[in-house]
């Protein structure tokens, strides 16, 4: 087994589609920050860390419960001593063995906990289940499942298990927040990453005793719009055939000479076009929106749900 020194010590853990990547992104331009998983590509933006292993929830409808996750390599050759590794993994946010590793065996850490209105947040993890060209359930065939299932999540079902689980993170926050000290904790919403960016990144400076200067003059919010391409080209990039494989190795033995070569040329298989949107009907809207009514009144009332000074706006 690979012992990793140092380990993340400012943690990102969701709730998901709330920001995370854009502050992520941000942060780990910063000198005195360290990101281990910067350099293995687009898709190690998540590591997982505190849950690898076979998983003990299904994190997405596409891997179930049992799903083995592994992080990507690290890259710690690059490592000058900053003070701060961070790691970006928001389904850490509703593992209790990722709660229970930070509390008793990783003191040092910082959390970062960003949320949005419970409604937009299973919208838009939705919408981004439908980018992509594997998953192919309807809106309305999902409120069909979640209805069936009377809005209870089942870690048997994954079809709806992340749908019926993210959006209500509220028990969630409290048990991170009520099990770290308050110090540790800072909570941020997507609103205030999306409409503050340079107040947000002035307030976390501060809090991790880190140079403003270092944070990046002009934040932009990442969001890949529209769905990926279905195009012949396009999907063979994304999944190469083995031949493919074992041809790029022959001719180019060096793992590292494949990488730079090829890297660029395979982020243009994932390359999204325009598309419109699943449309949801005014009764869907109502319905889902009073199944998740106790986490909005949650969401809506931060201020007085949590400590004083955690919340960065």
């Amino acid at each position: 087994m690979r012992a990793i020194t140092p380990r993340p010590n400012l943690l990102i853990v969701g709730a998901p589609k709330s920001g995370t990547t854009s502050l992520l992104m941000w942060l780990r331009r910063h000198y005195e920050v360290y990101h281990p998983w910067l350099r293995a590509g687009d898709e190690a933006v998540e590591s997982g860390f505190l849950i690898a292993g076979p998983s003990e929830i299904p994190i997405s409808p596409l891997r179930p419960k049992g799903t083995l996750l592994l992080p990507h390599e690290t890259d710690v050759d690059r490592y000058r001593g900053e003070p701060w590794i961070i790691d970006k993994s928001p389904q850490h946010l509703y593992s209790r063995r990722a709660l229970d590793t930070v509390r008793d065996l990783m003191p040092e850490a910082r959390v970062i906990i960003t949320l949005r209105d419970p409604f937009d947040l299973l919208i838009s993890l939705y919408t981004q289940m439908w980018k992509t060209v594997d998953y192919q359930t309807s809106l309305e065939e999902l409120f069909d499942m979640m209805q069936s299932q009377n809005w209870i999540a089942d870690p048997e079902a994954p079809e709806t298990w992340s749908f019926l689980t993210y959006p209500r993170y509220s028990q969630f926050v409290r048990d991170w927040v009520s099990q770290l000290d308050p110090g540790r904790v800072r909570v941020i919403t997507l609103a205030s990453v999306a409409g503050n960016p340079q107040g947000v990144l002035r307030k976390l400076s501060g809090w991790l005793g880190i140079s403003e200067e270092g944070m990046p003059r002009n934040p932009s919010v990442k969001n890949s719009r529209g769905k990926l391409s279905n195009a012949p080209i396009r999907k063979f990039l994304r999944n190469p055939p083995t031949w493919a494989f074992s041809t790029a190795r022959l001719l180019m033995p060096s793992r590292a000479v494949r990488r730079r070569i090829l890297d660029p040329i395979r982020r243009a298989g994932w390359k999204h076009i325009p598309a419109e949107k699943p449309k949801i009907s005014s009764d869907m809207e109502n319905t889902i929106r009073e199944r998740l009514r106790e986490d909005t009144e949650f969401f809506q009332n931060l201020s007085s749900e949590l400590p004083d000074g955690m919340i960065v706006d």
